[in-house]
């Protein structure tokens, strides 16, 4: 999710709050709240990302999906990220695209 944020350059103040959200629903504590805000002032991680994800399909395609959960896919840059993101984890166009209907996009 954060890797997504950070793929058009900057994280904006919706994709912050969508992303803190998701870390609520999913139970996260203040502590675990803020790592993942330290982390989003770091640099993009997609290789090393990709690779802690390789040969894991599941796992995978959760990836891909909480990119697409973090951010609104409304610039070139995030829409090359997620290709990237789908070329490097594997998933075919297949894949990606009943992910998006998932996700509801």
């Amino acid at each position: 999710m954060i890797n997504a944020a950070k793929a058009d350059g900057q994280i904006d103040e919706e994709e912050i709050q969508r992303i803190v959200g998701k870390l609520q629903e999913a139970g996260a504590d203040a502590e675990d709240q803020r790592y993942v805000l330290t982390q989003m002032q770091k640099p993009m991680e997609t290789e090393d990302l990709i690779s802690a994800v390789k040969g894991w399909p599941e796992l995978a395609a959760h990836v891909y999906a909480a990119s697409l959960m973090a951010i609104e896919v409304d610039t070139q840059a995030e829409k090359a990220y997620l290709g990237q993101l789908a070329s490097g984890l594997g998933l075919t166009q297949e894949v990606t695209g009943k992910i998006e209907q998932m996700v509801g996009l």
